[in-house]
């Protein structure tokens, strides 16, 4: 099992939307990485307590991350839940991705970016040297 550490991730600038590359040892430190990332955008990681856990499971295909993220902004809009760590196992081409955090309280986490969706759009996983780069647009 992996836990969120580092996260590794920057900043595109689009035109109309936002990118982020986001980097990982492998597909389970991707979903970690861009959870963290995504979160990341939204709110004050440092805000965010281990109060509760959630957890999605998602099948190991193509696309995956992606849908990944849009249940994490799912979650965020109709529950209001913030991740603050993500632990991912992967097994038998399924990833299992366990969550900590806590429902958004606006006295305590600031809220920097309302994202929309994340897209397909220029989406693609790539190894680069000895990592997995993942680029995503998100429609803010």
């Amino acid at each position: 099992m992996m836990s969120t550490q580092e996260i590794r991730f920057t900043v595109i600038e689009h035109e109309a939307d936002m990118g982020l590359e986001i980097y990982g040892r492998n597909l389970a430190e991707l979903f970690m990485h861009a959870g963290a990332a995504l979160f990341s955008l939204i709110t004050d990681p440092e805000t965010i307590a281990a109060r509760f856990t959630r957890q999605i499971t998602m099948d190991n295909e193509e696309g995956a991350l992606v849908v990944f993220l849009n249940e994490l902004l799912y979650l965020w809009d109709t529950e209001r839940f913030i991740p603050g760590t993500f632990s991912v196992l992967e097994k038998a081409g399924r990833f299992n991705i366990v969550m900590t955090g806590e429902a958004f309280d606006p006295g305590k986490h600031p809220v920097y970016k309302e994202i929309k969706a994340v897209t397909y759009h220029k989406f693609a996983i790539k190894q680069e040297n000895n990592l997995l780069k993942a680029t995503i647009f998100l429609d803010i």
